[in-house]
C-alpha cells in the first residue's frame, strides 16, 4: 500500500528511491537509511540501539542520527537518552507537504548544480565537515540559483515513488530575502510535475518552515533528532 501524505511527511527518507546518497533498508521495527558516510534511523516503531550500532560499524558509518516522528513508540526518547544519545545540533524538524504549485520567483536563474557547487555552498552556509561529493544518480537532482551570474543558492531533490523530497536548500546570507529560496522550491515543483508526481515533501528546519508556510506547504508534525555518541561521530531542508 502506498504511504499516506502524513506518512511521507513523518518519515520521508524511508520512502526515497535508493541512491548512493540514501539507501533505505527495511529492518525489524525501523528503516536504516545508509548514506556515503552517515546513517539515519527513521520510521521507528521499535528501539534497538545495539542492532543499529552493529550495522553502522559494519558499514563504517561515521555518524548515526535517529529521527523520532510522532508515531515513534512512547518512551523512545528516554531510551535513546539513557543509551548516551544527545539531541542533534538541529534538534527538531517539521514534516511538511505541498500538493499545489507554490509561487514562482522572477529574476532568479535556475540551472543544474555541479556536485562541487552543491557541496561548496552547503559547506559555506552550514560549516563543519564538507559533505561528500554526491555520486551521479537518476533519482537525485541538484539545482543552483544564480544572481548576476553568481551561484547564491543550491538545493537537492530526491525522487520518491509518488512524490519528491526536498533536501539541502541553502542560500548565502547576503542573497536572502530576494526570492532565491522560493525559486529553488518552484524549480523542484516543476521537476515533480515533469515526472508526474506533483507532491513535495520536506522535513524543514526553523528557518525554512515559516517560508514554506507562505508557499502553501502544510505542517503535519514535529520530528526530534538525536545523534548516537556510541558510534564514530556529523541536515532537512534548512
Amino acid at each position: 500500500m502506498a504511504p499516506t501524505i502524513e506518512e511521507l511527511a513523518e518519515d520521508a527518507m524511508a520512502y526515497l528511491l535508493p541512491s548512493p546518497t540514501f539507501e533505505p533498508l527495511e529492518r525489524d521495527g525501523y528503516v536504516y537509511v545508509a548514506g556515503q558516510v552517515s546513517a539515519w534511523i527513521v520510521r521507528i516503531r521499535r528501539v534497538d540501539v545495539e542492532a543499529v550500532r552493529d550495522e553502522a560499524r559494519r558499514r563504517e558509518a561515521k555518524r548515526v542520527e535517529w529521527w523520532l516522528g510522532w508515531s515513534a513508540p512512547p518512551g523512545a526518547e528516554r531510551d535513546l537518552l539513557d543509551a548516551g544519545f544527545r539531541p542533534d545540533e538541529v534538534p527538531t524538524l517539521t514534516g511538511m507537504t505541498c500538493v499545489a504549485e507554490p509561487p514562482a520567483a522572477h529574476g532568479i536563474e535556475i540551472r543544474a548544480a555541479t556536485p562541487e557547487e552543491l557541496v561548496a555552498l552547503e559547506h559555506t552556509v552550514w560549516g563543519g565537515e564538507p559533505n561528500p561529493l554526491p555520486v551521479p544518480s537518476d533519482v537525485e537532482n541538484h539545482f543552483a540559483a544564480l544572481l548576476d551570474g553568481r551561484v547564491v543558492g543550491t538545493a537537492r531533490a530526491v525522487d520518491m515513488p509518488n512524490a519528491v523530497a526536498l533536501m539541502g536548500g541553502v542560500v548565502l546570507p547576503e542573497a536572502r530575502r530576494r526570492g532565491v529560496y522560493r525559486a529553488l522550491v518552484h524549480a523542484r515543483w516543476e521537476h515533480a510535475v515533469r515526472r508526474e508526481t506533483p507532491c513535495l515533501v520536506v522535513q524543514a528546519g526553523a528557518m525554512s518552515a515559516p517560508v514554506l508556510d507562505g508557499l502553501g506547504f502544510v505542517r503535519h508534525g514535529e520530528l526530534r533528532l538525536f545523534v548516537d555518541t556510541g558510534v564514530a561521530s556529523g541536515h532537512g531542508d534548512d
